[in-house]
């Protein structure tokens, strides 16, 4: 690119070629030929309106640079490559750590310069923050409203009445979890024992001792867990059921180690489980729930037709009357077990009495308010971002809270009105809520990725599974009256 003497501006309109000649080919910058200010010959001073006349007309004598500075107009001179950089070309790597800059004027000050936003910031869905230097007037804003924001959390935290960590107590390794939103990977029984999926795996981690021990891997080479569930039967906590992506559900007893049974029904996996009592509850992606009773030998009892697909959602009531069921198509489900308990000996086909389409979104997180019977809680995927609260007995939507961002798992604190939510993207945190006004009581961050699923512990300890393949274990809501805190042990998920 040679420069042309017929204008004016030809030398600057050359450096800016010469630029764009190397961004748009990645050739080092080095490697072309700079045309400098400096360089013209006197002839090129001597021409009406030269670079240097245009801009002493419009700017006094007194603010006006050296000329050897005018070069600054254009661009300031780029950083050169390290030597062992040399045959690389100029990618977006470089670029991005490139500290470009810009000669701006300004009326009082003359000429000063000032920082360039990085031209690939904005590149990421989630921005960053980055350590190169910003303006003061973005900084100021910047403070400003994190310290708005900090304080607001403060007050509405200081009505608590308790401390609150934002900090994990623990945090555990799970490799190979599956980053998938539709299964649900962990299970806290009342025995205190964790069951993690791991890809074919399935891991019980003792929350007493700190022990782990494996309970099975699945036989096909493209097999995969897609969900467990611990029995909430009397007596019986020690079992677990496990779904699996070839369809069936195995029946394990956690303290022997050993298979009790197989219970099949469904055409594609059981991506969600739910026990009441005897009965075992289970959503597939073939859009069927089934009732299972898993002491009869003919384990279906009931056939629950009310989605279109994937059904990613189960939970009962705490008094085992109702069953909230969320799926793919956006659909909330309520079901009554009076019903299919009046039919336990026939495999219909029942109907939801509630179907609720208010959500935009798959319907994931369902959690049902340990306070009101009646009132459920619902969350929607990455379109929809709300938390609803829904009247179960007449379908009244009471409320709808924009989270902002995917809303992956609901919890609901026993011991005083409120209710946790977990996040994808962008913050992938962990938020806590004061019911019924939803005002936001405290963020909890540390997951690098979305959490899937949150499960609570006996003692009130909740321990969140994120696609970063940890576990983080927090004491949101505190111990129960009256109980101490449990005992962690050391260990990871290998």
């Amino acid at each position: 690119l040679q420069p042309s003497h017929s204008e004016p501006d030809s030398t600057l309109q050359a450096e800016f070629n010469r630029r764009i000649k190397a961004a748009l080919f990645d050739i080092p910058l080095e490697r072309l030929e700079p045309i400098l200010v400096s360089q013209r010959t006197s002839n090129d001073n001597k021409v009406n309106g030269t670079l240097e006349s245009i801009v002493a007309q419009n700017f006094s004598s007194r603010n006006l640079p050296e000329t050897s500075d005018l070069s600054y107009l254009a661009y300031a001179s780029l950083p050169q490559l390290e030597a062992e950089d040399d045959a690389v070309p100029l990618t977006r790597r470089h670029v991005s750590e490139t500290n470009l800059m810009s000669f701006s004027y300004n009326r009082d000050n003359g000429y000063s310069n000032s920082s360039i936003p990085d031209p690939y910031e904005h590149d990421q869905l989630h921005v960053l923050q980055r350590a190169a230097a910003k303006s003061s007037y973005g900084n100021v804003l910047t403070s400003m409203s994190e310290d708005i924001i900090g304080n607001g959390l403060q007050s509405v935290v200081s009505k608590i009445g308790r401390r609150i960590p934002t900090a994990p107590t623990r945090i555990l390794d799970a490799p190979d979890l599956v980053d998938d939103y539709y299964l649900n990977l962990i299970s806290w029984s009342a025995d205190n024992i964790l069951a993690v999926a791991l890809g074919q795996c399935v891991y019980l981690w003792n929350a007493n001792t700190g022990d782990i021990q494996h309970l099975v891997t699945l036989e096909g080479v493209r097999d995969y867990v897609t969900s467990v569930s611990w029995s909430t039967i009397p007596g019986h906590t020690k079992y677990i059921a496990i779904g699996t992506s070839n369809s069936r559900i195995q029946l394990w007893d956690g303290e022997a180690l050993t298979q009790v049974r197989t219970l099949n029904g469904h055409t594609a996996r059981v991506s969600s489980l739910a026990w009441n009592c005897q009965w075992l509850s289970s959503g597939g992606r073939d859009s069927v729930i089934f009732q299972h009773d898993v002491r009869a030998s003919r384990n279906i009892c009931q056939r629950y037709k009310g989605h279109q697909q994937e059904v990613c959602g189960l939970k009962w009531n705490d008094d085992g009357t109702t069953l909230a069921s969320g799926g793919n198509e956006n659909f909330l489900c309520v079901w009554d077990a009076a019903i299919s308990a009046r039919n336990s000996n026939r495999a219909e086909n029942y109907q939801p009495r509630l179907l609720l389409t208010q959500h935009k979104a798959a319907v994931k997180a369902l959690a049902w308010c340990p306070f009101r019977r009646d009132l459920l809680a619902s969350g929607g995927g990455t379109a929809d971002r709300t938390i609803k609260f829904w009247n179960s007995n007449s379908g009244a939507l009471l409320n709808s809270i924009d989270t902002g961002s995917q809303v992956c798992s609901l919890l609901w604190n026993k011991h005083q009105r409120e209710i946790v939510s977990s996040h994808g993207f962008s913050e992938n945190q962990l938020i806590l809520w004061k019911y019924p006004t939803m005002t936001k009581i405290q963020e909890f961050k540390g997951h690098s990725a979305r959490v899937l699923n949150m499960e609570m512990g006996p003692d009130g300890q909740i321990v969140s599974a994120a696609a970063d393949e940890t576990l983080r274990f927090w004491d949101i809501f505190g111990p129960p009256p009256n109980r101490r805190n449990s005992t962690f042990g050391i260990g990871d998920f290998q």
